[in-house]
């Protein structure tokens, strides 16, 4: 264990939503490490359980859904009376429903927007002034496909784009007020959800198999090591990298790949 680490994050309070798995789960358990009150949020109440006690630190389970915003905003009083003050919050709650655009739904692709998109940036506007008071953290999990055109995931990527855009956004305008702002932007790490997309894609891994794979727990000890650096943003696999840089050649590449890869779902289109 890392005795700096453990000295600058110790008794800290940290609220991670989507906790229940992937890499909220990840996060949570690599926090725990070091000695951190745990708030926990997820719509599954017995994955929350399990990893409470793996956690092995004080924790708070919240079984909630945050695609509720009054719901998702009304929690927050009720968080801190818990555990006291936030000092580290990590918006990582989200979902995706990878297909072709045309066959998308309509009320499931507005969930995902309300949980991807408008739950966490609501909940950042709210807890600022407290994580501005506290000189606290603002982890924001958004991904390489809000930076990065993701055929057969257009509404994911709109959302994570959003996020992103706001993320940074806030972080240029708030940037001496003592509060720091991480905008996380993974692109394909072993997860539940990063599997069910596969499987939408045509098989296990599909057309992404030759697309660098990260893992949750390295991404873990990234987020936390970025945070305390005091970093603006962190993309993990790095090979992802070039494309935060050239987005203009990740476009074309893109553009001229996707009839290919995704031509056998795209015909089942109408």
């Amino acid at each position: 264990m890392n005795s700096k680490i453990l000295k600058k994050l110790s008794g800290k309070h940290v609220v991670i939503t989507g906790a229940s798995s992937g890499i909220g789960a990840a996060l949570a358990l690599e926090f725990a490490k070091y000695n951190t009150k745990l708030t926990l949020i997820a719509r599954r109440a017995n994955l929350l359980e399990d990893l409470a006690k793996k956690a092995k630190v004080p924790c708070n389970i919240v079984p909630l859904d945050l695609s509720d915003l009054k719901k998702a905003t009304s929690c927050i009083a009720d968080i801190e009376s818990k555990f006291g003050p936030i000092d580290i919050f990590v918006n990582n709650a989200g979902m995706e429903n990878t297909g072709p655009t045309l066959e998308s739904s309509i009320d499931e692709s507005l969930q995902l927007l309300r949980l991807n998109l408008e739950t966490p940036l609501v909940l950042t506007r709210l807890l600022l002034p407290k994580l501005i008071q506290s000189k606290g953290n603002l982890i924001n999990v958004s991904s390489v496909a809000g930076f990065v055109p993701s055929p057969m995931q257009s509404w994911y990527s709109a959302s994570k784009a959003g996020l992103g855009a706001f993320s940074e956004s806030v972080r240029a305008e708030l940037k001496n007020t003592g509060v720091s702002i991480l905008t996380v932007y993974p692109g394909p790490v072993t997860t539940p959800m990063s599997e069910h997309a596969y499987t939408a894609l045509g098989g296990k891994r599909g057309v992404l198999k030759l697309l660098p794979e990260g893992k949750p727990e390295i991404l873990a000890k990234k987020i936390i090591s970025s945070m305390l650096k005091g970093k603006p943003r962190l993309i993990y696999p790095g090979s992802y990298m070039s494309s935060w840089w050239l987005p203009a050649l990740s476009r074309k590449m893109v553009d001229k790949m996707a009839p290919k890869l995704f031509s056998a779902q795209l015909k089942t289109a109408p």
